[in-house]
Parts: structure tokens; C-alpha cells; sequence
């Protein structure tokens, strides 16, 4: 008896092991047998909608994290499909993983993945975009962006650069997602306090610059000479619409803001052809997701909600947080752990 016993035990040891020494798995089948128990080498499954910019560079802050914390990081995208990422959180729930967080593909579904995840006793967190409000009350976190506030910075550096007068047009995220929907919202806020600017046309480019590109084609086709600025609501549909504007000897001369700070984005405002953006650090942002599901499974105390308000990125500051994030992302990343621990303890969660 004593024999199977130590068996077993040297059995669990070695798959911890395993476990502990492969960091991330991405994209792997989830129908192996289920993760051990193990506070010290938590097995946590990651599901983000797509591998944008922002999400790619969200993912190596995860993986730094994960690493400092011993734990095994299971990754998938969703591709922007609602099914796929039901499924994924499903396999995360058979696999019996010490938690789950998800950056949802759609702000109102979910509610029975999460619902089904509680009562296995796994907790979710919810990163980046908001989730629905029954989503929100079973998760044990939220870990994101005040998108509101960031459409109102875009808006509002717009509409100051073109003298409070004219006509834009608006690149929107994919309808129904919570980045889109707030950051909406805050631009609107702002055209409803300035009836001299007129909005032309609002379309989502659904985060992606060949689309954006597509849309500002058809726009400078359809209004030419009338568009007088452009807010897009992160920095790759910008860059799209950027190249459109560039093909017309425009790029430089109609203002265009965005979100997210990503390289391409800190390029362009440093280069002039994007006039501002607001940085949402998809390592930290991410990487402190995956730090509170890691805080919870070991019996920390965790924020209900941690809310990044984003530093406005123009070319008066862009040379220092481009160095900070891309002129030595190694040290960015090994320096993380720490800052995100110390930003947990403030509450100044984008403190960077």
C-alpha cells in the first residue's frame, strides 16, 4: 500500500515538473488528462479574440509573468469567432485548469461558459474588454482599459487640432465588442459638446489595417476634400487608413489619433503622420490578468476591477515610452513581474 502510494506521489511530482518547465502552450489540444492542483505550478488557460498588435504584445508579457510565477500558461486565439472561444473555455473547464482568463470576442455572450467555470471551481478573469454584466459578477476580476475615457482623449486632441471645426470620420473596433462600444461612446461625449464638427461617416475597420485601409479608400472616394481629421480606435486600423492618405500625398496633412501605443503607432506619431495616441500596454495589461488569476489561486486578496487610465502618447513624450517598450523590450520584460506587483499594491495599475 505504501508503495502505491509513493508511486503516485513520484508520479504527480514529475508531471509538476513537466508542467512547471513548459511555460506556454499555444494552440494545443485541451482534451489531455486534466491539470494537478498546485498552487506553486499553476496551470491557467489564456483565450484572447485574435492575435492583433496589441494582443501579440500582450502575450509576452503573460509569458513573463507566467514564468516568474512557476506556472503553465495555456494560450489560444478565437480568430473573432464567438463559437471557437466557447469551445476553447470548455476545453479549459474538461482540462480542469486553476484558472481561466479571457479577452472575449464579444462583449455580451459567455455568460454560461463562466457560469459552468464557477461551478467547477475554476475563476475567470476577464482582461481588456468588458464582458456582459452576469459575465462581470461571476468573474473574480476585471484587468483593462477605461475605453470611455480613451475615445474622449482621441476625440478631444482631434477636434483641437482641426480648431474645434469640420468634418471627421470614425474607424470603429468590431461592433458589439467593449473596446468598441466605449470608446464610441467617448467620442461621441465629445462631438456632443462641439456642434461645429460634423461627423461624416463611422464604420469599423474591426481592428485591422487592410480593412481600415479599404474603408478610407472609399471614404476619401466618397467625401475627398470634406474630411478634415480621422479618429480610428486603435493604431492598426490608423496606420491603414494612414497608407490610404499616404497613396493621395495625405498622410501628415489630415490629423488622425488613435489607441493602443503599439510600435507601428509610436512610429507614426514620432514620424508626424499620426498626431496622437493613447497607450494601452498590452504586456502589462495582459501580464497583470494572468498575476491576479495566479494571486486569487493562491489566496491573495485581488482587485474587483483594475482600470488602466491611458497616457496620451504625442510626439513631446513618444521617444520615452517607445525606448521604455521597444528600444529594450527584454528588459521591459524581465523588469515587469515587479512593476506589476508594486502597480497591484498602489492601485495605479498603468503606473509605468
Amino acid at each position: 500500500m505504501n508503495n502505491k502510494r509513493e508511486t503516485t506521489t513520484m508520479f504527480r511530482s514529475s508531471i509538476r515538473t513537466a508542467l512547471a518547465g513548459c511555460t506556454v502552450l499555444a494552440g494545443m489540444a485541451l482534451s489531455a488528462a486534466p491539470a494537478l492542483a498546485d498552487k506553486a505550478h499553476p496551470v491557467i488557460g489564456f483565450t484572447v479574440y485574435d492575435m492583433s498588435s496589441f494582443i501579440s504584445l500582450g502575450k509576452a508579457g503573460a509569458t513573463s509573468i507566467a514564468k516568474a510565477n512557476n506556472a503553465t500558461l495555456l494560450w489560444n486565439s478565437a480568430k473573432m469567432d464567438v463559437n471557437t472561444q466557447i469551445s476553447q473555455i470548455q476545453q479549459f473547464i474538461n482540462r480542469k485548469v486553476d484558472a481561466i482568463v479571457i479577452a472575449p470576442v464579444n462583449s455580451s455572450t459567455l455568460g454560461p461558459q463562466v457560469d459552468a467555470a464557477k461551478a467547477a471551481g475554476i475563476p475567470v478573469v476577464i482582461v481588456n474588454l468588458t464582458a456582459s454584466p452576469a459575465v462581470m459578477a461571476n468573474a473574480v476580476s476585471y484587468v483593462g482599459p477605461d475605453d470611455v475615457k480613451a475615445g474622449e482623449q482621441e476625440a478631444q486632441h482631434l477636434v483641437d487640432a482641426i480648431g474645434k471645426k469640420g468634418s471627421i470620420v470614425v474607424l470603429q473596433g468590431p461592433l458589439g465588442q467593449s473596446g468598441e462600444i466605449d470608446r464610441t461612446k467617448g467620442i461621441k461625449n465629445i462631438l456632443a459638446q462641439n456642434p461645429d464638427v460634423k461627423l461624416l461617416a463611422m464604420q469599423p475597420g474591426n481592428w485591422a489595417r487592410n480593412q481600415a485601409y479599404s474603408v478610407m479608400q472609399d471614404w476619401l472616394s466618397r467625401y475627398g476634400s470634406q474630411i478634415t481629421g480621422i479618429v480610428s480606435e486603435n493604431d492598426d486600423m490608423a496606420i491603414g487608413a494612414i497608407q490610404a492618405l499616404r497613396e493621395k500625398g495625405l498622410a501628415g496633412k489630415i490629423p488622425v489619433t488613435a489607441v493602443d501605443g503599439i510600435k507601428d503607432g509610436m512610429r507614426a506619431v514620432r514620424d508626424g503622420t499620426l498626431l496622437e495616441t493613447n497607450l494601452q500596454d498590452g504586456p502589462l495589461e495582459l501580464g497583470m490578468g494572468l498575476q491576479v488569476a495566479v494571486n486569487h489561486i493562491q489566496g491573495k486578496d485581488v482587485p474587483k476591477t483594475a482600470m488602466f487610465v491611458m497616457p496620451e502618447i504625442t510626439k513631446d513624450n513618444v521617444a520615452h515610452y517607445y525606448d521604455q517598450l521597444y528600444g529594450n523590450p527584454s528588459k521591459f520584460e524581465s523588469d515587469l513581474p515587479a512593476l506589476i506587483n508594486k502597480n497591484l499594491i498602489s492601485g495605479n495599475y498603468a503606473e509605468q
